[in-house]
Parts: C-alpha cells; sequence; structure tokens
C-alpha cells in the first residue's frame, strides 16, 4: 500500500495498530506449550529454551528449522573454491546469478538486497571488493520479514561477517593469478585473540589485485528516417586493472553472563583502472560514428563503523541496539582519444554519508510465541560533482563542476510473532510500515518528493510432514517494495559519450540521461509455496513455486525531446513508473552426499558430493507488447551442477577436487514499444584441486571460466538503431597457499 496524504497516512496507521493488537490478542488465546523446539536457530529474534549439544549445528539443520524460508551456506561453500570476492561466491549459489547490477536472484538483479551483518549494505557497496576469508557465512532468503527489511522484492543476500575467535587464531593466505600479461597477487591474513575480562578481538586484513582483458566487437546501426543509413564496425581490447584492501577490525567484549557489546568496523580502498583501445574501424555503409578510446581511473573509500549491545537478560528476554555510520568517497577520471589526441576529460567526485539505528525487544510469551517489536532508522546523502570539457571547453556550462545531491530518509517500525502451534507447525506473522522522504537538489533546483507510507504485512508457514522434520512443506504471503535510487532522482542531465556535439541530434540507443525526482516506490505482493526433503548427513532436496505483483514498476523510457541543454531536439532515457508486472517460477535444488541422493547410481560410502539446481522464469510487464515483455534481465531458465570428490591414499592427507558449471540460454527482453535487448547463451565451468601439505598447509589450484563463451547482446530502437556487442573474455587461473596456526 502507498499513502501519500496525511488523512490516508493516519487511517493506514490506524489500521496497521488495530490489526496487529487483534493479531496478538489471537495468539494469546490461541496460544499452547511446546518444550520440543529446536535448540538453535538463525533467526536472532527467537527465544527458546536451551538444551545442550555435543556438536555445533549445521547450515543444513539451521535451514531446517528457521521458520522463515532461507538458504545457508557455511565457511566450506564461501572457500571451497578459492575465489578472489564473494561475488565469485554469489554467481555459484542455487538460484543466483549476476546481472549488470550485481547478485540477483530470481534474475531480478534491481530488485535484490544486500545486506552486511542484517543492515543494508553501503550504496555502491561492490561484492567483488570483498574477501571470503572474512565471511562466517551467507544467508539467501527469498521471502522477506519484518525484522529486517521489506525493500526485497527479489529477496535479500545476508552476508555475515566474521566475530572474534574463542581461542587463538592466526590465518593467512597468499595466492597469485593470471589472466592477462601481468600476474595479480593477493593476501589474506587474520590474527584473533581471547584477552583477560571476558573480551576478545580480531583483526583481518586483505590485500587483492585484478587484471583482465576483454576482446570486444561493436557493431552499430543507424537508420533515421532523415538520414542515410550508417553501419560501423569497432573491434577493441578492454584492460580493467587495479588493486586495494580490506580491514575489518572486531572487537567484541563480554560484559557480564547475559550482555555482549561488538564493535566491528569496515575499511575497504583501493583504485582501478579501465582503458579500452581500438584495433580497427570498419565503415560498412554511410557515416558511422565509433565510440572514442578511453582510458579512465579512479579510487574508491568506504568505511564504516558500527557496535552492537545484546542483552538475554533471564533467557525468555533479549534486547539488541544497533548503531552505524559509513562514509564512501570516489573520484575518477575519464579520458576520450580521438585521432591519437585527447577529445575530452571527465573529472568527478562524490561522497556518501549515512548513518543507521535500530533496536528490538524479544520475548517468550506464553511457552510458545517469541514476539519482537522493533524499529529502524536510516539517513543517506548523496553529493557528488563532476566536469566535462571537450576540447578544453565546458560540455554543459551551467552543471560542470557544481555539487548535485539526493538525500534520503526512512523511519520504520515493525512488530512480529513467531508461534511454535506443534510440534510439526509453525507460524510467522509481522507488518512493518516505513516512510520515506526524499530530496534532491541540481543547479537552480532544489525538490522535496511527497512522503511516502509504505505498510508491508508478512506471513510465514511451516508444517513438518513427521516430527523429525524430514519432509515439510513452507508457505509465505509477503508484501515487499523497493525505494527509487537516490541516482535515480537527480536531474542532471548526462550527455551521450557518441553524441557530444549538442547543435546536432543523437540517436535512440545513444541516448542522453537525466533522472526524476517524481519517482515512487514500486510495491509488490508475493506468494511462495515450498517443499523441502531432508536426508540423513546433511542432505536437502527442495521444490518452490512463487509468483510477485508489481506495482508502478521503474523502467528507463527513451523518448525524442526538446531539452535545455541543446539547440536540437535529442533522444532523452529518464526512469519512469511504467506500470505493473508479473512473475512467477519454479526452482528445483539438491545438494549432499551422492549415495544418499542417488543411492540406486552410488554406494553410500563414495566420497563424492552433488549440488545442482534447476530454475524457470517467467514474467509479464503490462504495456508493452510481447510475446518477449519480460523484467529487465530475467533469463526464462537457468541451471548449475556441482561435485566435490575426496581423493585419499595418495597423501597423508586427502586431496579434495571439485567443479561446477553453469548454464542460461539465450533470450530477448522488450522494454518498451520501441527498444528490445537480446543475450546469447552464457555458460561457465570453474575447477579446484586442494592439495594438503600438512595439517597446517594446503595448496589450492582454481581455473575458473574454463572455455569461455563470447558473451553477446544485441539492443535495438524500434527499425532506427542497434548495436551488437561481442565479448570474449579469458580463463582465470589461480593458486593459493594457505596456512593456519
Amino acid at each position: 500500500m502507498l499513502k501519500s496524504s496525511p488523512l490516508s497516512r493516519s487511517h493506514a496507521l490506524r489500521a496497521s495498530v488495530l490489526a496487529v493488537s487483534a493479531a496478538i490478542a489471537s495468539t494469546q488465546v490461541a496460544a499452547q506449550a511446546n518444550n520440543d523446539t529446536p535448540t538453535e536457530t538463525p533467526n536472532a529474534q527467537r527465544l527458546e529454551r536451551v538444551e545442550l549439544s555435543a556438536r555445533p549445528q549445521t547450515t543444513v539443520e539451521l535451514r531446517r528449522q528457521s521458520t522463515a524460508a532461507k538458504q545457508i551456506f557455511g565457511e566450506e561453500d564461501i572457500q571451497k573454491f578459492g575465489d578472489v570476492s564473494v561475488g565469485d561466491v554469489l554467481k555459484r549459489l542455487p538460484g543466483v546469478s549476476l546481472s549488470g547490477s550485481g547478485p540477483a536472484l530470481r534474475g531480478l538483479g534491481s530488485y535484490t538486497k544486500i545486506l552486511l551483518n542484517g543492515d543494508p549494505a553501503p550504496p555502491n557497496f561492490d561484492l567483488n571488493n570483498l574477501n571470503p576469508s572474512q565471511v562466517l557465512r551467507i544467508e539467501v532468503a527469498k521471502a522477506a520479514t519484518a525484522d529486517q527489511t521489506a525493500e526485497a522484492i527479489g529477496g535479500t543476500i545476508n552476508i555475515i561477517l566474521k566475530e572474534p575467535p574463542r581461542s587463538r587464531t592466526l590465518e593467512a593466505q597468499a595466492r597469485v593469478s593470471y589472466q592477462y600479461d601481468n600476474p595479480a597477487a593477493g593476501l589474506n591474513v587474520t590474527w584473533g585473540e581471547r584477552v583477560q575480562g571476558g573480551a576478545s578481538f580480531s583483526l583481518p586484513f586483505s590485500y587483492f589485485e585484478w587484471n583482465n582483458f576483454n576482446a570486444v566487437q561493436t557493431t552499430t546501426t543507424v537508420s533515421n528516417p532523415n538520414t542515410p543509413v550508417a553501419i560501423g564496425t569497432r573491434t577493441s581490447g578492454q584492460h580493467p586493472y587495479g588493486r586495494g584492501y580490506n580491514f575489518s577490525p572486531t572487537l567484541n567484549w563480554k560484559i557480564n553472563e547475559t550482555s555482549t557489546l561488538n564493535t566491528q568496523a569496515f575499511i575497504n580502498q583501493g583504485r582501478w583502472h579501465w582503458s579500452d583501445t581500438a584495433t580497427e574501424r570498419r565503415v560498412i555503409a554511410g557515416q558511422p560514428v565509433f565510440s572514442d578510446d578511453f582510458r579512465n581511473f579512479g579510487n574508491w573509500l568506504n568505511v564504516r563503523l558500527g557496535t552492537t549491545y545484546t542483552n538475554n537478560f533471564d533467557g525468555d528476554r533479549r534486547l539488541e541496539l544497533k548503531a552505524n555510520v559509513q562514509y564512501n568517497e570516489n573520484d575518477f577520471t575519464a579520458r576520450a582519444f580521438r585521432n591519437g589526441k585527447e577529445q575530452r576529460l571527465t573529472l568527478g567526485e562524490n561522497r556518501n554519508p549515512s548513518f543507521t539505528q535500530s533496536g528490538q525487544y524479544s520475548t517468550l510469551f506464553a511457552e510458545s510465541h517469541t514476539v519482537t517489536a522493533g524499529w529502524n532508522f536510516e539517513w543517506r546523502d548523496w553529493v557528488g560533482k563532476s566536469r566535462t570539457t571537450e576540447l578544453g571547453v565546458p560540455l554543459l556550462p551551467i552543471f560542470e563542476g557544481q555539487d548535485v545531491e539526493a538525500r534520503v530518509a526512512r523511519y520504520a517500525l515493525f512488530i512480529q510473532d513467531e508461534w511454535e502451534m506443534s510440534k510439526r507447525l509453525s507460524a510467522y506473522a509481522g507488518i512493518r510500515g516505513e516512510r520515506i522522504e526524499t530530496k534532491s537538489k541540481t543547479v537552480g533546483e532544489n525538490f522535496s518528493a511527497e512522503p511516502a507510507t509504505v505498510v508491508t504485512p508478512m506471513f510465514h508457514l511451516k508444517y513438518k510432514l513427521d516430527e523429525k522434520g524430514q519432509h515439510l512443506f513452507r508457505s509465505s504471503l509477503t508484501s515487499t517494495f523497493k525505494a527509487p535510487e537516490p541516482m535515480q532522482l537527480l536531474a542532471r542531465p548526462q550527455v551521450s559519450a557518441l553524441y557530444t556535439d549538442l547543435t546536432k541530434p543523437n540517436d535512440a540507443l545513444s541516448s542522453d540521461r537525466i533522472g526524476n525526482p517524481l519517482l515512487k516506490p514500486e510495491l509488490a505482493t508475493g506468494f511462495d509455496l515450498a517443499y523441502e526433503r531432508y536426508f540423513p548427513g546433511g542432505g536437502v532436496a527442495s521444490a518452490t513455486v512463487f509468483y510477485r505483483h508489481v506495482k508502478d514498476l521503474i523502467r528507463n523510457r527513451t523518448a525524442l525531446e526538446t531539452v535545455s541543454w541543446a539547440n536540437v531536439q535529442r533522444y532523452v532515457s529518464r526512469p519512469v513508473n511504467f506500470d505493473t508486472a508479473n512473475t512467477f517460477g519454479l526452482e528445483l535444488e539438491a545438494r549432499g552426499r551422492a549415495g544418499t541422493l542417488l543411492p540406486f547410481a552410488f554406494d553410500a560410502k563414495t566420497p563424492l558430493d552433488l549440488r545442482a539446481s534447476l530454475n524457470f522464469y517467467e514474467s509479464r510487464v503490462k504495456g508493452v507488447p510481447g510475446p518477449d515483455n519480460r523484467l529487465d534481465r530475467q533469463q526464462p531458465w537457468s541451471g548449475t551442477l556441482g561435485i566435490d570428490y575426496v581423493l585419499s591414499g595418495i597423501l597423508p592427507a586427502p586431496i579434495r577436487l571439485g567443479g561446477s558449471v553453469s548454464f542460461t540460454p539465450g533470450y530477448r527482453t522488450q522494454q518498451t514499444a520501441e527498444q528490445s535487448i537480446e543475450f546469447a547463451r552464457s555458460r561457465t565451468i570453474d575447477l579446484y584441486a586442494n592439495i594438503p601439505i600438512s595439517r597446517a598447509m594446503s595448496v589450492r589450484l582454481v581455473a575458473n571460466n574454463v572455455a569461455p563463451f563470447a558473451s553477446e547482446n544485441t539492443s535495438a530502437y524500434a527499425n532506427q538503431s542497434s548495436t551488437n556487442t561481442i565479448s570474449k573474455p579469458r580463463t582465470w587461473y589461480g593458486l593459493i597457499f594457505s596456512i593456519k596456526g
């Protein structure tokens, strides 16, 4: 629900309070005692009686016990392939794909929310700059809960960083990799210690480099009604490279038997380079416009300081308070060259200060209810400026070098109840209300949008077919949303790099860009139904069907406009609340020991683990003609298959071998009535071998993206313009040496 007027917001708030009160009252009447609940769950708010266990629970057991559906991946899954970044880890997880905006759940990249320790990640946070050695586990939830965030139409990926160890820990990992002419190096070091007074600390440091290469061929066709057809092909080499470091010191203080204080800093800094140099420009027809060569570089700095206070009181109550301060800073220099001479120079910088504060209080009620109430507050600012000169002359004199700003403030209240109705049936009910205020500032214009209030109820149900939970069903009914990004609100034009002469028109696929301060949040209602089968020894298989209905869909629309920054009409792309959309799909997943999953084919003692997923997605955007009017970058289906084998008898310790392959077919998306894009099939093969040297040392050999397919995309605007881009990546090889003490 989206409310804008004060009167309607008041009615919504009153209705929400009445609904929550009724829900609590009904649970008080229906509550019953249940002393056979699990001893540990990944839900931090869920309070249960404590039972001692001789062994820690596995990620599969934690997944089974959670009331709301989620997939949990521990350190072994995260570090298996020796990946340099968490981004590489995510691309192998079932149901996760990579899109232009980062990791995507169910092919919904722009609708996937990234969390760090349960809180929204900093703006522009790049998972490729986070090393897997700093991560404790990854939780993937495709149906939202009220205590985290309702801004998760596609789902959330919660990356939980490691805390200080219970005993002294010293780990080191050195690596070298090769993909282009020069090797890249990396280093991870972690020192953890428990000190007197109930305090412990951890000092993880990571240094990383990358050095990649892509061969690219771009063919453009422009056939405007009033100009001759122009066709040209540009072949070039793209060379991205850079280096950076992460440092995330953590201090954990056990104040007394029931309360703790955890403080964690996260510092990420580095420098990047990206060049694109043409090796051939070929004119096929007319007078095509070719992209300039460019050499860009820049720096980034992300700093985050957060603290969490937790008090468990008598075991039936829990208080958690969090506060985070973040600051992100970026600068860049972009140089474009034409005929060997500098044609255009762009200097830019931006900064993103933000602050978040949250709290929640949980209590065990009537022996079977865990009721949690809390709040979230978030404030973040985006301030940036850039200056572009063409042959030394400012491109947009009014805007060049002037600050532009976007500010977002959020206020949220929530309440939820997790109810163990019986040994087999668990239920979750929650409601979250958020108020979102946005402001934007450009040269000569300040704009404050009408505050939006979003009320999102959520329900989850889990039913075990047997008391041990080897067979269970889950269902979820949720309401979620997505707020506009700050950059989408800024009404500062960006001129097409191909058509910088503002006395001449551009073409539809090389449009100018501008934001829209009138954007409203996208709203969604969704339903999930899943069956899960758990096997002895930690195996799991599941089948899930889902549906989402999205209202006020945001999509970029390109149109020919009369603009203030040019003497002629120009094609301009701007985000708009387009229409509604529906998406639905089927997701199949299985992982575990081969003898357990396929007993007819493998012996139970065979040291072989299997991982597989197969996903089918469909979507329809109203207002766009079919048949390919799907959501942006949502593939029709995808599949992954992975194996891990333990080879014994060659060395004193076993050698671990494995690999994975993922595949996505080619597909077409009709974005608007005029504009479409086609994606070619993609395939990724990754291999690894972990060879132990001693109990404390090992060597890992890695090959990622073996025998890669060329990536091919074709964008088209009606019958006027088309761009075909073919990119040929190279295989990444790595050698990693690890030592633990």
